[in-house]
């Protein structure tokens, strides 16, 4: 008779066991399935950001050198950057206004040059787009825009 109690009592248990390991895999496969998704919004948080600074980059090369074509044909020869679009139309016209400004003000500081030691008169386009892509003012930028666009669904689904 100690035989008969045993049996219910083990398949009570291994019936427990088995729930245990069911729902032990199907958290585990939603909590794979939750880091791939924000393995992705960081991947395209990244590529987005990385987009807009070369984008900015570029642009502000090109003006603040007088839309010259040397630097048009090495802008255009580089392939840096992602193949498929990532910013939009907003995120160009930003950086087309940030620019335009930007270059206004290496004319401005340029004008003002004859002040400066012999040598350093002139536009310093360079030295301003450093400090550009060094400042966090740039990424912050960057983040802000990201936020207001949203990840696309396509990237996450």
């Amino acid at each position: 008779m100690l035989f008969v109690y045993k049996a219910p009592f083990m398949m009570q248990t291994r019936t427990v066991i088995y729930f245990f390991l069911l729902a032990s895999y199907l958290i585990g496969t939603s909590c794979e399935s939750t880091r791939r998704t924000s393995s992705l919004k960081r991947q395209y948080k990244e590529i987005y950001i990385n987009q807009f600074k070369l984008t900015y980059f570029r642009q502000l090369l090109i003006k603040s050198y007088n839309n010259s074509s040397a630097v048009r044909e090495i802008i255009y020869t580089d392939h840096s950057g992602f193949t498929e679009p990532i910013l939009n139309k907003n995120d160009y016209t930003l950086i087309d206004s940030l620019t335009t400004l930007d270059n206004q003000r290496l004319v401005a500081d340029s004008i003002e040059g004859h002040r400066r030691a012999e040598g350093a008169e002139g536009k310093r386009p360079l030295s301003l787009v450093m400090d550009k892509l060094s400042s966090k003012w740039l990424d912050s930028l960057a983040k802000r825009q990201l936020k207001l666009n949203g990840i696309p669904s396509h990237w996450i689904d």
